[in-house]
């Protein structure tokens, strides 16, 4: 009876060591695949591999865009001239859309923007500007 019990023990005993391992071993690689950490050396092995054979008789880079016509880039962007309608801003006091909005910081922190007529009143309440 005692080689029976041993060897029970012992098979026991195997069994939990087998299954630690194979959960240590299963929490390293989950861990190691979670992580936001990339390997440089495999990453560039694999770009290598990736990489497509480049000729000596390449064609040369041509560039994304061609260059302006014009000397103010009006034609590279969107570009609205500053009197256009896209730039009008209301005034905060009398909510008329102007060209020229001058901008103060009111008694409570608040940012405010003047049209011409409403400066006066804007200086008058000793706002200060920005």
């Amino acid at each position: 009876m005692m080689p029976v019990a041993i060897a029970l023990i012992l098979g026991a005993v195997l069994l939990g060591g087998a299954l630690a391992a194979a959960l240590v071993v299963r929490s390293t690689r989950s861990r190691r695949s979670s992580s936001n950490l990339v390997d440089l050396a495999a990453a560039r092995r694999r770009k290598l591999r990736t990489a497509p054979a480049k000729s000596a008789e390449a064609e040369p880079v041509k560039p994304k865009r061609a260059a302006a016509s014009s000397s103010r880039g009006a034609d590279i962007r969107g570009f609205v001239p500053k009197n256009g309608d896209g730039r009008q801003q209301p005034c905060s006091y009398c909510q008329k859309k102007s060209d020229s909005i001058a901008f103060y910081v009111d008694d409570y922190g608040k940012l405010v923007g003047v049209c011409k007529e409403c400066r006066k009143s804007a200086k008058n309440r000793d706002l200060m500007p920005l």
